[in-house]
């Protein structure tokens, strides 16, 4: 019930208003010149595979200005978030609080978003220790895909203080929940260069007990 009533109406718009300015600074960081964009190739089936261990370049990418910050941040309504949040569509097992709680707002406000990879193995502590989630975009290089993927971001950066977010990698974009954004390197494929999926690394806020609720605008104990 909840789901419907954000993806239908004047809450999941109040919610997505707050990630508006940081989308529009990812828009145009990707307007300028970055590291050449991989060809589509194949991949397997299953969750996306994490870049190696390698810390992103510096390269400078747009800044979003204090005044885009502040608009991002700004509360929303807080009235239209007083139900719970249900389970998403990310398997939670294995997930820390604060992925969780990011999970399960990002699926309520986004339908469009039917895939969510979480805990696994991998050479990087994000998705090993229940600190990341992948968010796979539908028509990844369309007009829309790109739009969607920017507001999912964006979104995650407006509350990155509030939601715990460490930092989000999309389309070779690193961004990090506070401090300048940068590119990463080429690691040859859309799916390692983040171009089909925006990856959303947390502080984590603990494991799970079972008495959590979570809502969009906090996380009770």
């Amino acid at each position: 019930m909840g789901r419907n009533l954000l993806a239908n109406g004047r809450g999941r718009w109040l919610a997505i208003a707050a990630s508006v300015a940081l989308s529009a600074a990812m828009i145009y960081a990707q307007q300028t010149t970055p590291p050449r964009a991989p060809q589509p190739e194949p991949t397997m089936a299953g969750a996306p595979t994490s870049a190696p261990n390698q810390e992103p370049p510096i390269l400078a990418a747009p800044v979003p200005t204090e005044a885009e910050l502040l608009a991002a941040s700004a509360p929303v309504d807080a009235r239209v978030f007083d139900f719970a949040l249900p389970k998403g569509i990310a398997p939670e097992g294995g997930l820390q609080v604060h992925t969780i709680w990011l999970a399960r707002a990002i699926a309520v406000m986004f339908p469009e978003i039917t895939t969510i990879g979480g805990y696994r193995q991998d050479a990087l502590k994000w998705h090993p220790n229940g600190l990341a989630i992948d968010v796979m975009i539908p028509n990844h290089n369309s007009e829309e895909g790109i739009a969607l993927g920017n507001q999912i971001a964006g979104y995650a950066l407006a509350n990155a203080e509030r939601m715990g977010v460490i930092h989000v990698i999309w389309r070779q974009g690193f961004y990090p929940g506070i401090g300048a954004p940068s590119w990463t390197a080429d690691y040859g494929s859309e799916t390692l260069n983040h171009f089909d999926h925006v990856h959303i690394a947390t502080d984590g806020g603990g494991y799970p007990t079972g008495k959590e609720t979570y809502y969009v605008s906090s996380l009770k104990r």
